[in-house]
């Protein structure tokens, strides 16, 4: 099944780049039924939108049969503020507003997504959102998160080294990282990590 997983629409309007932010530019100008079309068009089997902490975009076109509830959450490292992106998918309106809710903590949203059973991907995780991501962080998310996005509108690099670092997690690193960090993965074998990949945006 093929299914675009990282899209936005016309309702992202807080975009996660400092220069459209300063401009008051989208992330998107494009309309939900329209995005729709051309996802089906390019073979797409289901549709989903992952505006930003936002899912106004994807209820216009949820009563149409190949389309699920989603959006992409912006949460954050707590001690200090370093801002990451999570996806979450196939969610209800209620869910949407708890998540609202916990958001800004990382750490509580990915309590609740797992209480929930919501299945999440850290979205572009070596993409520092708002210039605080470092080592410590990567390593957390390395215990947090199962799913790691490959990011089609970010620097190709960026998805060779992360595909690399995931290749190479062994047992003990994961064991070395959750003493350092006080993290324990709520689930098994959290050295083997599943990837999805967007596409370019257009």
């Amino acid at each position: 099944m093929k299914i675009d997983l990282h899209v936005h629409s016309k309702f992202s309007t807080r975009p996660s780049q400092w220069v459209l932010q300063k401009i008051g530019c989208p992330e998107s100008f494009t309309d939900p039924f329209r995005l729709r079309e051309i996802a089906l068009e390019r073979g797409m089997a289901m549709v989903t939108l992952t505006d930003h902490n936002t899912i106004k975009g994807v209820l216009e076109i949820a009563h149409l049969p190949d389309v699920f509830i989603s959006e992409e959450v912006t949460t954050y490292f707590p001690e200090d503020g370093c801002k990451v992106h999570v996806l979450v998918f196939d969610i209800s309106e209620q869910q949407h507003k708890e998540i609202q809710r916990v958001r800004y903590s990382v750490f509580d949203l990915v309590k609740f997504l797992r209480a929930e059973g919501i299945v999440h991907v850290i979205a572009h995780p070596l993409y520092s959102t708002n210039d605080l991501m470092d080592a410590d962080h990567f390593e957390q998310l390395l215990l947090l998160f199962k799913n790691f996005e490959l990011n089609g509108a970010r620097d190709e690099s960026q998805n060779r080294i992360l595909k690399s670092i995931l290749a190479g997690l062994r047992p003990l690193d994961m064991e070395k990282l959750s003493g350092k960090h006080g993290i324990e993965p709520a689930f098994k074998e959290p050295w083997k990590k599943n990837l999805t990949k967007s596409s370019p945006r257009t």
